[in-house]
């Protein structure tokens, strides 16, 4: 998953919470940890085919929750928060790039010079280990290594 630096419990919890929410049909989107000190909340967000309901996500949270007391990867209290992936899912995987080719996407990454920087286009998908976006007509390619974050971006229609 493309994350970056993850958090020491996301490490210990992240393949088997993948695992868990396969075997009951849905995807890992992401995980994320954080919060203040006695304030912290564990995010996993989640998807499947034809979207997620707030009973998807309640009917994982009671499964996960079981599976979080046996792995305990959290000294103190915590906030489990299991969430769709929303109208902007992050794309996380190599994979996701290709998946998703043909929607709105905005991907962030540094440039030669190390600045950050963010095309938005159409994604066209991966070639050459490049993430490829359309953007103003023009094909954008963005190396994989260098990609940050990247999410779909809703194109809302006029009515």
């Amino acid at each position: 998953m493309r994350t970056g630096n993850k958090h020491p419990v996301v490490e210990k919890v992240e393949a088997e919470v993948e695992q868990t929410l396969r075997d009951f049909g849905y995807e890992l989107v992401l995980i994320k940890f954080g919060g203040p000190p006695g304030n912290q909340t564990l995010s996993i967000y989640i998807d499947k085919p034809g979207g997620v309901t707030t009973n998807d996500c309640q009917y994982m949270a009671e499964r996960l929750s079981v599976l979080l007391d046996l792995l305990d990867p959290i000294s103190g209290a915590y906030h489990l928060l299991v969430s769709s992936p929303g109208i902007n899912r992050p794309l996380t995987r190599d994979s996701d790039f290709d998946r998703f080719a043909g929607k709105k996407a905005a991907v962030t990454y540094r440039d030669a010079e190390g600045k950050r920087a963010t095309l938005r286009g159409q994604l066209k998908g991966v070639e050459a280990d490049q993430v490829v976006l359309e953007v103003d007509d023009q094909p954008q390619a963005v190396p994989l290594h260098d990609v940050e974050q990247a999410h779909l971006v809703h194109e809302w229609e006029d009515e």
